[in-house]
């Protein structure tokens, strides 16, 4: 079995980047080839890891290992379409990180195939667009894959939120200590916007909202806590919001753990705090 598996399987995507990055020193064709699939494989386990992460707190299992399975061999669609269903990013295919996208893995396919040869210069481009889209991508897949790692610790019992004050206290503290998050927690936004904790990942500025609620009603909450978000949010881009649900009520089954809506801009994760999960 090991030897069917290939480098996404045994490097996480920032070895494989770092590794090709280093290969750029040197001018040896042997060497830029090898440059350009390392690039091109850290930008395929990164959306790989990521999204499917995401994927199997949002579908039914087993229909995301069918369409892990179906795009094995197709990566365009993993990127452009199950990408944005699972961080909320478009991907918009007239876009200049798009054609460079393409151009790259062009160029990836002919040394592969053909054993073409590749200049300095077009090692370094397929580099820069592997760290662009990383840069574009990251942001969004870091603030969801932490809110996930929270929900696990909360319904494992690691963390203990009896009230909606421990609640707010154990995201702040929670994201406070994450890698991921490398602003200061803040209680308050000034100006219209109220929130829990303001964190910086990446490029995005993440307001976060705790709610304490005991409804089997989840959509209505869900949608009154979109809908307070989104009127509440600046207009500038990089600025996304999350709000983290804790039920009493536990969740439905088959009702997705984490949730975007507002053109990505709003990242709905709800926690289950029922006895047997918060025990």
């Amino acid at each position: 079995m090991q030897k069917n598996m290939s480098p996404a399987d045994l490097h996480t995507p920032e070895e494989l980047l770092a590794g090709a990055t280093a290969l750029l020193a040197n001018t040896d064709p042997q060497v830029t080839r090898a440059a350009v699939l390392e690039a091109i494989t850290a930008l395929e386990a990164f959306v790989h890891q990521t999204v499917f992460a995401v994927l199997k707190n949002r579908l039914d299992p087993l229909l995301t290992t069918w369409l892990e399975e179906r795009t094995r061999m197709d990566f365009d669609s993993r990127l452009s379409v199950l990408t944005p269903v699972a961080l909320g990013q478009p991907i918009d295919k007239q876009s200049v990180l798009w054609s460079r996208y393409k151009k790259a893995k062009e160029l990836r396919n002919d040394v592969t195939h053909s054993g073409r040869k590749v200049s300095s210069a077009e090692a370094r481009e397929v580099v820069d667009t592997v760290y662009a889209w990383l840069a574009y991508l990251g942001s969004t897949a870091e603030v969801d894959l932490a809110l996930l790692g929270f929900k696990r610790q909360v319904e494992q019992g690691s963390i203990y939120v009896p009230s909606e004050q421990v609640a707010i206290r154990a995201v702040a503290d929670y994201f406070g200590r994450s890698k991921a998050a490398t602003a200061d927690i803040q209680p308050v936004l000034t100006g219209n916007l109220r929130a829990d904790a303001i964190l910086k990942f990446g490029v995005h500025t993440v307001i976060v909202e705790a709610k304490f609620v005991n409804s089997r009603d989840i959509q209505r909450v869900v949608e009154a806590g979109i809908k307070q978000v989104l009127s509440e949010l600046p207009s500038d881009p990089s600025y996304r919001a999350a709000v983290v649900l804790f039920n009493r009520a536990g969740i439905p089954e088959g009702y997705p753990a984490l949730s975007v809506h507002g053109d990505g801009r709003v990242s709905i994760l709800l926690v289950s705090l029922l006895p047997s999960a918060a025990e």
